[in-house]
């Protein structure tokens, strides 16, 4: 169940933007999401998107175990992204991911100072350091963007260079579907006819409704319980 769950959280995150014009700035939100396997709770993830300054944003989201062997084994996963927001792209400024299962732990973060090439962190307790003329995003603030993109300037296929691991790597996605204030939108894996991530989006609020995520049979649900605007 960990695996999966861990899977689906670098999968998805949310987003609360007003939708009047295509320069609208994001609403700041708290969310609430059940995660669900068999049906059945199985972990409860808290996000927040906060606003530091005019254009400075900070994305928590907070993911603990309720039910099952992420009960017992104490799940508990944090992230925090900050970024620069402007002319509807995401920039990075910092990524740092906790995570603790029983007795153990993992950390993952990296740095980039916005408009120049390199990043730099910390994988696996190793420190890295990379350049790229292209601006990498979090798996995290990816999700994001997907949504902003979706929302405001809607395109049937997209894709983000994101920063995996130690690692730049390319993010698919492919609009499916449009049905009244709903758009279905899934990421297309390489070579992986076993895997899927859907994803249904409120294009009239700019939020994430439900992802839907598929491996190797075993499915976990990301359902939206609560969103407030702040």
């Amino acid at each position: 169940m960990v695996k999966y769950i861990i899977s689906l959280i670098t999968a998805v995150i949310y987003l609360a933007c007003s939708t009047t014009t295509i320069h609208a700035k994001p609403l700041t939100f708290t969310a609430i999401y059940d995660v669900y396997e068999d049906d059945t709770i199985k972990a409860v993830t808290t996000s927040r998107l906060q606003k530091l300054d005019h254009h400075h944003y900070q994305l928590t989201d907070i993911t603990e175990g309720t039910k099952g062997l992420a009960s017992l084994l104490n799940f508990k996963r944090t992230e925090h992204s900050k970024f620069i927001y402007r002319d509807q792209k995401a920039e990075m400024i910092n990524h740092n991911m906790k995570q603790k299962v029983a007795f153990k732990s993992k950390l993952y973060k990296f740095s980039h100072q916005p408009g120049e090439f390199s990043y730099q962190g910390i994988n696996r307790k190793k420190p890295f350091k990379l350049n790229s003329q292209q601006p990498l995003l979090s798996t995290h603030v990816m999700s994001w963007q997907l949504t902003q993109q979706v929302c405001h300037n809607p395109k049937d296929n997209m894709q983000w260079q994101i920063l995996k691991s130690d690692e730049p790597k390319t993010y698919f996605f492919k609009t499916v579907a449009v049905d009244n204030d709903k758009i279905l939108v899934h990421r297309i894996y390489q070579n992986r006819s076993d895997k899927s991530t859907r994803i249904w989006i409120n294009s009239r609020d700019c939020y994430i409704e439900q992802i839907i995520y598929e491996d190797n049979g075993k499915i976990v649900r990301t359902v939206i319980k609560d969103i407030n605007f702040n």
